[in-house]
């Protein structure tokens, strides 16, 4: 079925049972959103018969890309579920929000749907900043937020209600590390990075796992970039005038990641080099070209998987969308399949307390992207993979434990 068919069917049930799950979103010119404007417009009143699960997306502005992965991940999970019966005999709705391109609108996103109190559960910004940011609000609300994002200073709010999807950055970067090290025998890397905090957080963690390995990165091997950088030329020349014998990509921006490629292909450094999970997505590469190619990175996803649970989601994605998919495709898909388990375990659609608490039972589910399971830190996920870029694909080399 397709990316409009499935749409259609979602509009048309919520619309027969009283409530909007597909509405249109204005947004003003500047990209920033008031919360006293109303973004979606939805009932207040659950119908009967439907449990509903809201979605922070950017539905405009620049990473609209990302917003398309995600709306079509949940509605196809959405179609999945409610084709097998729903959520303990309820329909499974979906209510979107714009989180636009700024930490403002995303946040303004997330807390109208903790404000709503039909929701009982809902997917967060794939951006950690964000997610930290309306944190209080989801404390306060005490309404289960699936964040998207992977930094590790999100366990450190200690917010009951925050889950994390994705493998945090402490872990991604011990993997990073030690992929650089004994896959690429990288013995004095230089690391490229984004200043915000997802970018320095994952950057630390490299720099502590690669001294555990018996190698320590000088200050003058790193070399920050603020996320509004386009021109990463002088970073490069002086890469490339300098020892190093590997590079290391950090970046919160699959856009920036897909600059960064293209420029250090046409500088010709040659070295062995390898990301964090932006510079294998499909947004990098199917902007960068062939320049992403050779590439390395430590993955949530790729979307030549070839797990059973994943390789199943990636062909229905491809048949639905006539497109792969992307790792926050797979992320919101997985958080829904979460949010279905829980009210399972709790026995529950309507007792938002009861659905977080039965989170803490997760033991070995498995999703599309990963195995899930209860830790104390709210990061459910355990693994990731290593894959390289090649002829414009992320391939899989293996499962990191």
């Amino acid at each position: 079925m397709n990316k409009k068919k499935m749409l259609a069917i979602l509009c048309m049930g919520s619309l027969l049972l009283g409530t909007t799950a597909c509405v249109s979103t204005e947004v003003p010119e500047d990209g920033t959103q008031d919360t006293t404007q109303t973004t979606q417009e939805q009932t207040t009143t659950s119908a009967e018969g439907t449990v509903s699960f809201g979605i922070t997306a950017p539905l405009s502005g620049t990473n609209k890309m990302n917003g398309d992965y995600i709306m079509n991940a949940a509605n196809l999970a959405a179609e999945k579920i409610n084709a097998e019966g729903g959520i303990l005999g309820k329909e499974l709705v979906l209510v979107a929000e714009d989180e636009v391109d700024n930490m403002q609108a995303s946040v303004n996103a997330m807390t109208k749907l903790a404000n709503n109190p039909d929701i009982m559960a809902f997917f967060g910004s794939s951006s950690s900043s964000n997610d930290i940011g309306v944190s209080p609000i989801v404390a306060e609300k005490k309404v289960t937020m699936f964040a998207a994002g992977s930094s590790a200073n999100i366990p450190e709010e200690k917010n009951d209600y925050m889950w994390q999807v994705r493998t945090t950055d402490d872990k991604s970067g011990a993997r990073i590390a030690q992929a650089a090290v004994n896959e690429l025998g990288m013995k004095n890397p230089v690391i490229m990075y984004s200043t915000e905090s997802f970018g320095t957080g994952l950057k630390d963690q490299i720099v502590a796992a690669l001294k555990e390995l018996g190698i320590n990165v000088s200050e003058s091997n790193l070399y920050g970039y603020t996320t509004d950088d386009k021109n990463f030329a002088p970073i490069i020349t002086q890469i490339q005038n300098s020892d190093v014998d590997g590079l290391i990509g950090v970046s919160m921006s699959q856009l920036q990641a897909a600059m960064i490629c293209q420029q250090v292909d046409a500088a010709g450094l040659d070295l062995p080099m390898i990301g964090g999970n932006s510079f294998c997505t499909a947004v990098c590469r199917d902007n960068a070209g062939s320049s992403a190619d050779g590439w390395y990175a430590i993955a949530d996803w790729t979307s030549e998987i070839t797990t059973p649970n994943g390789k199943a989601f990636e062909d229905a994605y491809r048949e639905a969308y006539g497109a792969p998919s992307d790792y926050i495709s797979a992320t919101c898909y997985d958080a829904i399949l979460l949010f279905k388990e829980a009210c399972e375990i709790a026995n529950t659609t309507t007792d938002r307390e009861a659905i977080n608490e039965a989170l803490k039972q997760i033991n070995n589910f498995e999703g599309v992207m990963t195995t899930y399971n209860y830790q104390e830190n709210h990061c459910l996920a355990s693994n990731q993979m290593l894959v390289q870029n090649q002829d414009g694909l992320a391939v899989m080399i293996s499962v990191v434990e």
